[in-house]
């Protein structure tokens, strides 16, 4: 697997990546594949410009992302691997990816938010030294589910 930072180039491998998770994985993400299937090239291309997005490949194939959101402290957003993936480092070297990219921009923390109904992903982030900070909200798609905020300084 190959991990690199995204360019507005590769916007068509990034609505690729994000498609095949809000999918696979609805429960996951604040967003959801309704909302984000009409998006156009324009609004892709944005993404690496506004962000660091990070893309693994298996050839040629998007097979992982994971976003960073620039500031002192960074969110992490967007993290999904695809199944055939799953139980390999490659989850953990795309967070480490961001966490070192947060650390040489000068932030402080890497922040990721979790949803209570996903117990695979926090023990992930439990693993990577992710804790809670106590800050919890409803969860966009269905209000009865609360997402937790999770923080590793850097």
């Amino acid at each position: 697997m190959a991990i690199r930072r995204a360019s507005p180039d590769d916007w068509s491998a990034i609505r690729a990546i994000r498609v095949a998770a809000l999918t696979e994985a609805p429960y996951a993400f604040a967003s959801n594949l309704a909302r984000e299937l009409p998006y156009d090239e324009d609004h892709w291309r944005s993404w690496p410009a506004r962000h660091a997005v990070f893309l693994a490949f298996d050839g040629d194939e998007p097979v992982a992302i994971t976003v960073g959101i620039p500031g002192d402290e960074v969110e992490m957003i967007s993290v999904w691997t695809a199944p055939a993936v799953r139980g390999t480092p490659l989850a953990t070297e795309m967070v480490e990816t961001v966490a070192a990219w947060a650390k040489a921009a000068g932030s402080t923390a890497l922040n990721a938010w979790v949803v209570e109904t996903n117990p695979r992903a926090r023990r992930f982030y439990d693993r990577l030294g992710f804790r809670p900070t106590g800050e919890e909200m409803a969860y966009p798609n269905d209000p009865s589910i609360t997402e937790y905020r999770l923080s590793r300084p850097l």
